[in-house]
């Protein structure tokens, strides 16, 4: 009975080290697997990260070839869709610009015209592509001209840029009435300095000078008057005797007010 006893004893001790050693296993497998998924997220993550980064300057690239692309273009609206072909288009545009802006444009100022958007009822924009940034700029100073007429001219901006500038002008009508003068330069908000506030900077700078000057004068004018107030040295002798008896005897008198020369050839009553 003891051996069998002790055989039971023995059994049930390498059970529970069965067990234990399971479990011992069972924690590696965990430890193992989570360090390994947590290896695979963290490269999953860089990768992420340097796609997001390829991402965003594929993306700047791409608007800053498509700004490039529309830095030329003007949109002119309200231009009656009544031509047939490409030619009589560009001319209406020459006419346009010539006659009613006042502006030499000649063929080769423009480098392409055309319809903007699918032919519906509604007249569609025009898109000018010019040779050069100074005819754009010329117009674009010049289309005040055309506020008698149908036509209106703005900037070709990409769609993004139209949404952000649509964003903005509730901001920038906020700013307007607080006083400050406040346009969208592009898709961003530009404040501009009023002329009051610049007059007001001289005004203030001026003032910095003057409140320096008046110390340096009070002292210029003291010594001025101390000057002033000592009497000038007589010399008992004089080097030259014949200029001494040619000249009139003076008497010289001093006081607080400024010195008086009398002459000693006064009339007697």
């Amino acid at each position: 009975m003891e051996e069998i006893k002790e055989m039971l004893r023995m059994m049930q001790e390498e059970v529970i080290q069965q067990r234990v050693d399971m479990l011992a296993m069972k924690e590696d497998i965990k430890s193992t697997i989570n360090n390994n998924i947590n290896e695979k997220f963290k490269n999953l993550e860089i990768k992420n990260e340097q796609l997001e980064q390829k991402l965003d300057l594929q993306k700047l690239k791409i608007d800053n070839f498509e700004k490039t692309l529309r830095r030329k273009n003007l949109l002119f609206f309200g231009v009656e869709e009544r031509e047939k072909n490409y030619q009589e288009l560009e001319k209406k545009v020459l006419d346009i610009i010539n006659n009613i802006l006042n502006i030499k444009c000649e063929k080769h100022y423009i480098e392409s015209v055309r319809r903007l958007g699918i032919k519906t009822d509604k007249v569609r924009p025009i898109v000018i592509t010019l040779l050069t940034m100074g005819m754009k700029i010329q117009i674009l100073k010049n289309k005040k001209k055309l506020e008698n007429s149908s036509y209106y001219i703005k900037e070709d901006y990409p769609l993004e840029v139209l949404n952000k500038r649509k964003e903005l002008q509730r901001e920038v009508a906020m700013l307007r009435e607080q006083g400050k003068k406040a346009i969208i330069k592009y898709d961003k908000i530009v404040i501009l300095k009023n002329s009051n506030q610049q007059e007001l900077k001289k005004i203030q700078n001026k003032k910095r000078n003057l409140s320096e000057s008046p110390e340096m004068t009070t002292c210029s004018t003291a010594e001025n008057k101390k000057t002033q107030k000592q009497p000038t040295k007589i010399n008992k002798f004089n080097n030259n005797m014949n200029s001494y008896i040619l000249k009139k005897p003076t008497l010289t008198l001093y006081d607080n007010t400024p010195s008086k020369t009398c002459s000693s050839e006064r009339n007697t009553e």
